[in-house]
């Protein structure tokens, strides 16, 4: 898990120092342990729930971004920053102040910031001193309040507050960066500046961000750790309004844990070049209409379809206690309860491996080595011959899991952690060539009597667009009585007739679609395509969101869906600018 300040790639050329420090010297780690020694002895008078759980963390990050557009910069950017996460727990794990709605309002959010950038005992155990006592005063009011709360309540399904987790600790060695603020700025500009060769590309640009984290824990349990948090990352947009107004756009990402595992800058290149040709294909391609039939999901769109899709829902949350006569719904997974149950074909299984660090060459980005709670996670099968059988859980127990299995990656509410997932495998036992997926796609619009079928080969997945679209996405979504959950747009999407011509569309959207949807696949082809990104635990990310972010990797295979639905996107445009674009030439000489 890290802070978004962290992101982006481009050049080895940043030389990484690796940190023999050891975890007796490290100041950090020492401010922690010592106060930590001293905070498990505090006790309030005149108040029967005291403390029984306290935990320090603490992300050190030093980023440096840099933003280009047409071979010009427009941001740049280095920051250093210490964001810290102190929690009290007071009660007992059978009842504390925790999975409350106001939990947050009077516990851990009253840490504050203000945390030394220097490596300097005395401050850094003072901060954790002052942060401690704030926490532990909000903590004691929270579970007062939750108390009250419950006497004009009946819970209809008592758990505990919190698990027990064996004690782990775990030191890395830290990686100090040495920044090459030149090197990044240029790579920024050559790269934004291919978008110069398509004229009609109304908007783009291209981030590039190196950030080097370090990751700090110390719990009343005795777990410790010390691990390595890096993100690299580049990032291009595109976009351009088509005739009619309907904005088109694409875009290309990469992200990597270390900048020696990041493709060259002529890889790089290309990805640009494509993002721009794709842009500048989709202002010509016809728009399409509603539909309901044969789909097949190719290429990146089948990792993107079962993040979306499947991971997203993985985890489980639980339902806080409320204030009586107030409604405070909290979002659930849309595979809540269906344990058991069969949500893939029976030849398909499903397995996040947060262990596993290379799949064909490629460095996966979900492995880490422990959790925001300190536990040690281990390979986890989801889904054995198309069933449910696990979820991702952390320390928070819900609904028929008491335990965790190592997956709290990011800040949750209510005084948790949210699970998601690291690297999500899909796997068939039953598989098909590539090439005779859409040979069976074809078979099956002339069985149905059907012009064309469609063929996906890209998501707008992690969403490229503001966040303005995304809510009017998923109102839409709402509206149409499916899944009030956002659907991603289909970025590459194909008529595939019956002599095997394709024909790209744009402006149309995925209608019905979700978690339940998957059930529905009737066969997948051989060979995988991984998808990388950023993610902030909602189940359709935006790129370049704010906040905490985890990385993940998914790898999937191509599937292809009997039915489903899409719908022309009825929307109001805005009008195309009065004045044409200035040329991307300059005619100064």
């Amino acid at each position: 898990m890290r802070r978004r300040s962290l992101i982006l790639a481009g050049l080895a050329a940043a030389a990484a120092v690796v940190s023999a420090q050891k975890p007796e010297d490290d100041a950090i780690l020492l401010a922690m342990r010592e106060e930590m020694a001293r905070a498990k002895t505090l006790r309030l008078q005149g108040v029967n729930d005291q403390l029984y759980y306290i935990e320090y963390g603490l992300d050190s990050l030093h980023s440096f971004d840099a933003t280009a557009s047409l071979g010009a910069l427009i941001r740049v950017d280095e920051n250093r920053a210490r964001v810290p996460r102190v929690q009290v727990r007071v009660g007992s794990p059978e009842f504390d102040n925790s999975n409350y709605v106001y939990t947050d309002l009077f516990g851990a959010a009253r840490a504050g910031g203000g945390v030394p950038l220097d490596d300097d005992l005395t401050v850094l155990r003072r901060y954790f001193w002052l942060a401690t006592d704030r926490v532990f005063k909000g903590s004691v009011e929270a579970i007062a309040r939750k108390r009250a709360a419950l006497r004009n309540l009946t819970q209809q399904e008592k758990l505990n507050d919190f698990a027990a987790a064996k004690p782990t600790q775990l030191y890395q060695s830290t990686v100090k960066p040495e920044i090459k603020a030149e090197e990044w700025k240029k790579l920024a500009r050559d790269l934004s500046s291919v978008m110069t060769a398509f004229p009609r590309v109304t908007g783009s640009s291209v981030d590039f961000e190196a950030g080097y984290g370090t990751s700090y824990f110390v719990n009343s349990e005795g777990s410790e750790y010390r691990y390595p948090d890096n993100l690299f990352y580049v990032r291009a947009r595109a976009s351009a309004q088509a005739d009619n107004g309907m904005a088109v756009r694409d875009a290309a990402m990469v992200v990597a844990r270390s900048l020696d595992k990041l493709p060259p800058e002529s890889e790089l290149r290309k990805a640009v070049e494509q993002m721009g040709r794709n842009v500048t294909a989709l202002l010509d391609a016809p728009v399409g209409d509603d539909y309901s039939g044969p789909m097949l999901f190719e290429g990146i769109a089948a990792p993107q379809l079962f993040a979306h899709l499947l991971a997203s829902n993985m985890g489980l949350t639980r339902q806080p206690v409320n204030e009586p006569g107030r409604n405070f719904p909290v979002p659930q997974s849309e595979l809540e309860g269906r344990k058991g149950s069969r949500v893939l074909p029976e030849w398909m299984d499903v397995t996040d491996d947060p262990v596993r660090e290379e799949w064909n060459g490629q460095q996966l980005q979900g492995t880490f080595p422990v959790d925001m709670d300190g536990v040690v996670p281990q390979p986890l099968k989801v889904v054995n011959a198309g069933t449910l059988e696990n979820f991702l859980l952390t320390r928070l127990p819900v609904r028929g899991f008491e335990g965790s299995n190592g997956r709290a990656r990011l800040p949750g509410n209510f005084g948790a952690k949210a699970a998601v997932f690291s690297n999500l495998f899909v796997t068939a036992k039953q598989t098909v060539p590539a090439a005779d997926l859409k040979k069976k796609l074809i078979e099956m619009i002339g069985q149905r009597g059907k012009p064309f079928g469609i063929l996906v080969r890209k998501l707008d997945f992690p969403a490229s667009g503001s966040i303005d679209e995304l809510q009017r996405q998923g109102m839409a979504a709402g509206q149409r009585g499916g899944s009030s959950r956002p659907a991603a747009l289909p970025v590459l999407i194909y008529h595939v007739y019956p002599d095997g011509r394709e024909e790209l569309i744009r402006g149309v959207r995925f209608r019905g679609l979700n978690a339940r949807s998957l059930r529905d696949i009737i066969s997948a082809g051989a060979g995988e395509q991984a998808l990388h990104y950023a993610g902030n635990g909602s189940p359709l990310p935006m790129m370049g969101q704010g906040g905490h972010v985890a990385l993940h990797s998914v790898v999937a295979p191509a599937v292809l869906f009997e039915d489903l639905e899409l719908e022309k996107r009825q929307e109001d445009w805005p009008k195309l600018p009065v004045v044409p674009p200035p040329a991307l030439t300059s005619s100064v000489k």
